[in-house]
């Protein structure tokens, strides 16, 4: 299963399905969580062979209706991750406050390495 699959399978619970890669859809309904990679880490032996694990930087935004209805949302990612069966997830820091004028929602921020069997 990809990466993306495993995201939105483990994420999905928490907003009723509303998960989206890189950007919400034109209509959003509210609570819902983006994600998008970010970067990483690519790792070779010195024998010129790729590890079997990979490393991907996800940056994971949290929208809602409220602050604290986003933190809530936010705790529960952090939580999913790092207690599912990836081989390791590390948060980059804590959730970083959000709101967006345009559409008055508030909103996380937050990074997470996650290494993982492709």
């Amino acid at each position: 299963m990809s990466l993306d699959s495993r995201l939105k399978n483990l994420l999905a619970p928490l907003v009723s399905g509303r998960v989206y890669p890189d950007v919400t859809p034109d209509k959003p309904e509210f609570p819902l969580i983006v994600y998008q990679g970010v970067g990483g880490q690519e790792q070779w032996y010195v024998e010129g062979k790729r590890r079997e694990t990979r490393h991907r930087r996800v940056q994971i935004h949290v929208w809602a209706e409220t602050r604290l209805q986003a933190e809530a949302i936010a705790d529960q990612v952090a939580t999913v991750l790092c207690e599912s069966d990836f081989p390791a997830v590390e948060p980059y820091g804590a959730p970083t406050s959000l709101y967006e004028e345009v559409i008055k929602k508030r909103g996380t921020r937050q990074d997470f390495g996650i290494w993982y069997l492709p």
